[in-house]
């Protein structure tokens, strides 16, 4: 058994009292901030209301308590869901989500109180929705602003993520690069054992007992948060053993299996039964997360076919004047699964070609693309009919873009897990996209770019991260890079 050089055991305390006292006083920012936001927002939405509707500033002593009202239950639920633990999961991955229902249910529980107490009559709906957009626009805003302030705080090391004891297994590979990293995170490593072999299953078990007790009596002294384990595949008794041998301490037990890490940056803890247990590349697995992004597609492909139904009809009338053939073209590509589905798109080439038999990308100034073709691909418009398939359920709006069923048998041996990007719908537009990585992938290194950021988007979905990337689209000049 070894460990680490060990300092004064004073200097940890003084430095945990300062790391706890500094974590602390972010995190009373942090929420004083969101709150003085929130209430600020409700008010002045109501003031604004006011003055556009009637022409006149109300000020009303009730809406001001019903404001402060509004944001003191939103602190309330934000604190009850552990969101303002600022190195906690609740704030780092699902911050904007979380808020945002914290929100509405602030609003839920202030309107349940009006009603029951009979002080509505006042409220009109067009306050509320003022209130909403209001009030949801500046949590928004406040929390990504305050995210990045915090995760620069945590970079500069002015307070650190808790004192760590830890225990690396025999056999565990990739130890020295996990320390590193660790230290990297300005994470404080207490002490540092390294448990050898246990040759003899007799004398080994006695022998672990052994240092397991003198461990577990020496985190007893010192000011720790919790234990990390880090293990191989090949030492899961040793430790189940010192997981029992430790679980007397009143610290947090971690476990860290090895050959797991890149795997486990989009695991998260589910359950089966009663069981619980670690979920990998989740995407949108779970009945609300499908039933969400599914009820999203479907309402705004069906709005925005409605709202620019005479648009289409334009462009349709455009290509058939520009160029002879029919006005859509359809292409086979994989999608959901690995399924086959006919991918739809305004034809934007003088010539049609099967994706299967002779396929080749479009290139900058390719003499296949007709006039009006090169204005509907660098504006993206050529994609929209595939709203369509949007409404089929065979895409999405945001998801991996669907490649030819010729281009992934190109690269099907060459990158691994590449037809992981097929366990979510392919989408309209996706993150690769808009960050770039669009158009001709003429080399290895441009399609294994744009696969990794579709992983990125697999193993990090959420709601809010669809919406972001609908708006980049519109908005990011990087969207509409290397469109010809």
């Amino acid at each position: 058994m070894s460990l680490n050089a060990i300092p004064h055991q004073e200097q940890y305390r003084s430095t945990a009292a300062s790391n706890h006292g500094s974590q602390l006083l972010w995190t009373v920012v942090v929420a004083t901030l969101e709150f003085s936001v929130i209430a600020a927002c409700a008010f002045l939405a109501f003031l604004a209301y006011s003055a556009a509707i009637y022409g006149v500033l109300f000020f009303k002593i009730d809406y001001a308590l019903a404001s402060i009202g509004l944001a003191a239950l939103y602190f309330v639920f934000c604190f009850v869901d552990n969101q303002y633990d600022l190195l906690g999961p609740e704030w780092n991955r699902h911050g904007c989500s979380r808020g945002c229902a914290a929100l509405g249910l602030s609003f839920v529980m202030l309107l349940a109180a009006g009603y029951l107490t009979d002080n509505l009559d006042d409220y009109s709906r067009g306050t509320f929705l003022a209130q909403l957009l209001a009030t949801l626009l500046g949590q928004v805003t406040t929390r990504a602003t305050l995210w990045v302030v915090i995760d620069r705080v945590r970079r500069h090391g002015q307070w650190r993520c808790g004192n760590l004891v830890v225990l690396a297994m025999p056999g565990a590979p990739g130890a020295a690069s996990i320390r590193a990293g660790l230290a990297a995170r300005h994470e404080r490593i207490l002490r540092w054992f390294e448990l050898p072999s246990m040759r003899s299953r007799t004398s080994g078990s006695a022998s672990l007992e052994v240092q397991l007790s003198a461990i577990r009596n020496e985190c007893r002294s010192l000011p720790i948060d919790a234990v990390l384990i880090v293990f191989g595949s090949d030492s899961m008794q040793i430790v189940t053993n010192t997981v029992e041998a430790l679980s007397e301490l009143p610290v947090r037990i971690q476990l860290l299996p090895v050959g797991l890490t890149a795997l486990m940056r989009s695991s998260r803890v589910g359950s089966y039964g009663d069981l619980r247990v670690l979920e990998l590349f989740c995407g949108p697995c779970c009945q609300r997360d499908r039933f969400l992004k599914r009820a999203f597609d479907i309402v705004a492909a069906a709005a925005l076919l409605m709202i620019l139904w005479p648009f289409l009809l334009m462009v349709a009338i455009l290509i058939k004047l520009d160029s002879a053939g029919p006005v859509l073209f359809k292409q086979m590509r994989l999608g959901f699964n690995n399924e086959p589905i006919p991918v739809l798109k305004f034809r934007s080439m003088s010539c049609l070609e099967d994706a299967r038999e002779g396929f080749s990308q479009a290139v900058r100034n390719d003499p296949r693309v007709t006039r009006v073709g090169r204005v509907l691909r660098r504006t993206n418009i050529d994609e929209l009919p595939q709203l369509l398939n949007v409404l089929r359920g065979e895409m999405s709006l945001v998801g991996p873009r669907p490649h030819a069923i010729a281009h992934n048998h190109m690269y099907a041996d060459q990158i691994t897990r590449m037809f992981r990007r097929h366990n979510v719908r392919p989408g309209i537009t996706g993150w690769a996209q808009v960050n770039g990585l669009r158009g001709e992938t003429d080399t290895f290194e441009k399609m294994q770019k744009r696969i990794e950021h579709d992983l990125y988007y697999v193993d990090n979905w959420s709601f809010f991260f669809d919406l972001k990337i609908l708006v980049k689209t519109v908005v990011s000049k990087r969207a509409r890079l290397n469109a010809y």
